[in-house]
């Protein structure tokens, strides 16, 4: 019986001595996948550190140029601010002189009166395009003016007498401003219907800024969404549709 006892003793105390070498493999295997497991999430930080630094940069890159975009259309607005677009002429009515033309014509449509003195077109052509087929619009006309006043003239006066004839034919004149500024201006185009419809006077100046007139003053927009709101809590407003036209 106690040599049964100790081969009972020898043979749990191998059990345990295998179980704790078991255990023992097992935790080192447990130690060596938390080593891969810190070195990855060093790496992972050290990545993360390194996007989150390149995001900054770029963010700051960004940044630097949308301010020189805007300020290139900046410049690119000053050097048209004594331009204007005519549109509407037939094509090839303005001879081998449009400068001469235009001046003639300016006085004619406009009148005499709405220039102090002799109106000077510095230069004139047709945009930089290929002509028209018979049947298709004319191109239009870019004139620059020798002195800005003119220009400040030359639309006044086209919105005092409204709808323009030359031979017959309606021409329009609108600030000649760059592709970036004119998608500024258009998105006011539904704020100008609702003007029209409420029989608001109004008027978008430069660069684009939609002025309302009221009987307590005027009022100043530079979002056409913040515009709409504002027009639609008026008395009277009629519905207009969410996406526009």
């Amino acid at each position: 019986k106690r040599g049964s006892l100790a081969e009972e003793m020898r043979l749990g105390f191998n059990s345990i001595q295998a179980g704790l070498t078991n255990l023992h493999s097992e935790v080192s295997s447990i130690n060596n996948k938390l080593d891969n497991i810190t070195l990855r999430l060093d790496t992972s930080e050290r990545q993360i550190g390194d996007i989150e630094d390149w995001v900054y940069h770029l963010e700051n890159v960004l940044s630097e140029v949308y301010r020189l975009r805007e300020k290139c259309d900046d410049l690119e607005n000053r050097t048209r601010r004594s331009n204007l677009r005519l549109i509407g002429l037939p094509e090839g009515i303005e001879g081998k002189d449009p400068i001469l033309f235009l001046e003639k014509l300016l006085v004619e449509v406009l009148g005499e009166t709405t220039f102090p003195g002799r109106v000077e077109v510095e230069r004139a052509h047709r945009v930089l395009r290929p002509r028209p087929k018979e049947g298709e619009q004319p191109r239009i006309i870019i004139f620059k003016l020798l002195r800005f006043p003119d220009k400040m003239r030359i639309l006044r006066r086209a919105r005092e007498l409204g709808q323009l004839t030359y031979q017959n034919q309606k021409i329009f004149f609108f600030p000649d401003v760059s592709a970036e500024l004119q998608a500024r201006r258009r998105e006011f185009t539904e704020a100008r219907r609702f003007c029209h419809s409420l029989r608001l006077p109004f008027s978008l100046l430069h660069p684009a800024k939609l002025r309302v007139s009221f009987k307590e003053g005027p009022k100043f927009f530079i979002d056409p969404e913040e515009a709409i709101r504002f027009l639609r809590q008026l008395p009277d407003s009629p519905p207009i549709s969410e996406g526009g036209s």
